[in-house]
């Protein structure tokens, strides 16, 4: 019982749920696994979110953009962020090796709602803290956010 909508901008068909109602705002805060539907497909996450996207797990370190395991940031209803992040258990810590900023965000308000998501994070993989680098244009505004 799907509708068939079209939607500005799009060429590829859409549908729609009719007893779908449209949210007043959506206030998402979550860390993206790369393996994750809505951004796996990059056509999809491109048409929807605007955002582009690449694992880049798989690329040669020299040709990596952001880095070997990185993460995008959902914050509202749009990617915000990415994070390259590795777990150090001997250290206890969770290390951001990189952040960037998507360009329509504003870094001030991004980085505490994503401190807040890195440390639940880290009790979640069992690591007392979470240290960040100097890489990217995120990391001057995330390492302050996070207590020592």
């Amino acid at each position: 019982d799907l509708i068939h909508v079209k939607v500005e901008g799009w060429r590829e068909r859409a549908y729609l749920d009719p007893a779908a109602r449209k949210p007043k705002a959506v206030q998402a805060s979550a860390l993206v696994s790369p393996f994750d539907p809505i951004v796996w497909f990059r056509p999809r996450a491109k048409r929807l979110y605007g955002f582009e996207y690449r694992v880049e797990i798989f690329v040669p370190p020299a040709k990596r953009e952001h880095g070997f395991y990185v993460l995008p940031f959902l914050y509202g209803e749009r990617f915000a962020a990415r994070v390259d992040l590795k777990l150090r258990r001997d250290e206890g810590s969770l290390e951001v090796q990189g952040a960037w900023i998507e360009e329509h965000a504003d870094p001030d308000e991004v980085a505490p709602a994503l401190a807040a998501e890195l440390h639940q994070w880290a009790r979640w993989l069992g690591v007392e803290r979470v240290r960040c680098a100097r890489k990217g244009n995120l990391a001057r505004h995330l390492a302050p956010a996070l207590p020592p």
